[in-house]
Order: structure tokens, then sequence, then C-alpha cells
């Protein structure tokens, strides 16, 4: 019991007799051989993704994760280019005012063609 296989999965021991499923180094009992997020068991053949820990996702799942995280990475407002001629203006008139007043950045903001934040920034 002390030094006998154990499933990854529950961590009880495997008797000898006993059938299992194998993921690289890890062990599993047939029943323990499932996708941690919808619980459905994977049979030979499945396609499916190993975690470091030992956790095993079905492809459908490990996708539509993948899918939600990368859609919440592409919320993410782009990048401001700035062109040169916006740059100089910038920078005169931070060079005039390093901490210039609501209306002057406003008027900056007209004047470049960019966001009030980017300007502020």
């Amino acid at each position: 019991r002390r030094f006998g296989t154990k499933c990854t999965a529950c961590q009880q021991g495997i008797p000898p007799t006993q059938v299992v499923r194998k993921a690289q180094d890890f062990v599993y009992h047939l029943h323990c051989f499932a996708c941690i997020i919808c619980n459905r068991q994977l049979a030979t053949g499945d396609e499916f993704y190993l975690m470091e820990d030992g956790r095993l996702v079905c492809k459908e799942d490990y996708e539509t994760a993948k899918q939600n995280d990368d859609s919440e990475a592409g919320a993410k407002r782009p990048r401001t280019t700035i062109t040169a001629k916006q740059l100089e203006t910038l920078k005169n008139a931070y060079k005039n005012s390093p901490k210039p007043a609501r209306h002057v950045r406003e008027q900056l903001s007209s004047e470049t063609g960019l966001d009030m934040r980017v300007v502020q920034v």
C-alpha cells in the first residue's frame, strides 16, 4: 500500500491486477482517466492535453479555454503609433510646460488627432 503504484488523479493505490491507463509517466484508474473540466471519461484514441501536474483536459475543452484566453487578451486596446509630426508637436508643448493644463491637452489632442489619454501619457 505504501510503496505501490498510485493513481495520479485520486492518489489511491492501484492493485497489480487492475486495468489502468497511462499518459507519459502518469498512471490512472480507468474511471479517473477523465477530463477535469467536463468529467468525460477519455477512451483510447481520444485526443487530450496532459497538464504538468498530471491533470487531463479533453481537446474540446482545452481549445475552448484557449479561445477564451485569446479573446480576453485581444480585448486590450492596440498600441497607438505616433507619427514624427505628432511627436514633434507633443515635445514642443511639453518643453514649454511639463504639466499642461486640461485645455492645453485638449488643444493638443485636436491638433494631433490623438486621444486625450495618449496626449496625457
